[in-house]
This record gives C-alpha cells, structure tokens and sequence, in this order.
C-alpha cells in the first residue's frame, strides 16, 4: 500500500514540475510582429469623399491630403420621377352591429365609415358583397377602392 501511495505522489510531482530543458528554451514570440498597414491613397475618382469614421471632421488627418480632382464633374442625372401611392386605400371590412363599414386609410389615417358617412371630404356612397367600396370624393369624381389584399 506504501508503495502505491508513493508512486501517486511521484506522479503528482512530475506531472507539477516542468521538464528538463523547459526553462533552457528561448522563449517564443506569441505571434509574429507586423508590420503597420500602408497608408490608403485617395482616388480622386470616387463619387465620395475619403473618410476616416474614427476621427471627428474638425480634427486634421495626417498624412492624407485631399487631392484636388482632374475629372469633370459628371452632369447631375434628372430625377426619376416618383410614383405617389393612392392616399385612399381600404384596410377592411368591419361588421358593427348589423351595419357593415369599411375601415378606409386616408392619408396615413385609418377611419371606420358606413355608407353615407363621410370623412375629408369624402363620402361612402356603397360598400359591395365583394368587399369593394365605392366614395365620392369632394370635386364630384367616384372611386372605387378594390378589397385589401392583405
């Protein structure tokens, strides 16, 4: 029984000193040196500006001189033309009782209208079996919105 507890310990206690030659290593670099980035050049002939996003714009960048660009500047593009979206669209179908509304967005806004109701100006003249909804709108001119596709 000695002997085993003995042989225990001097594994404990080989396993807990370092091995021969351990200290006579030089010791290594964790990782290699290297070496700084190169600093970037500007292209002049990009659309935006060089920028560096960690330095405040009043603080003077080192070593980048903004070049003053040769190329003409390009014609600016006219501007596509921009599709409005129909400020009246229906949202849905709302029973109230026996009276069937229609929840209609109008600009953003949502209101609940019955026929006859009327909300900016314009008036709920029927609401169809197939969830259509015919108005009025203020200059006299009928709509009809389709069902939400929703």
């Amino acid at each position: 029984m000695s002997a085993g507890v003995l042989a225990v310990v001097l594994v404990v206690v080989f396993l807990r000193e370092p091995g021969p030659g351990a200290s006579a290593r030089p010791s290594e670099e964790a990782s290699p040196k290297r070496s700084p980035a190169p600093a970037r050049t500007v292209a002049p002939d990009l659309p935006w500006p060089a920028r560096d996003p960690f330095r405040y714009a009043d603080e003077r960048r080192e070593g980048i001189a903004a070049a003053p660009s040769r190329a003409t500047p390009a014609a600016p593009a006219p501007p596509a033309p921009v599709a409005t979206p129909n400020p009246l669209r229906l949202v849905g179908l709302v029973r109230k009782g026996d009276v069937l509304k229609a929840a209609v967005s109008m600009w953003g806004e949502t209101v609940v209208l019955g026929p006859g109701e009327e909300s900016r100006g314009y008036k709920v003249l029927s609401i169809g079996d197939e969830g259509e909804v015919r108005l009025r709108a203020p200059d006299g001119q009928e709509l009809t919105l389709p069902p939400s596709s929703f």
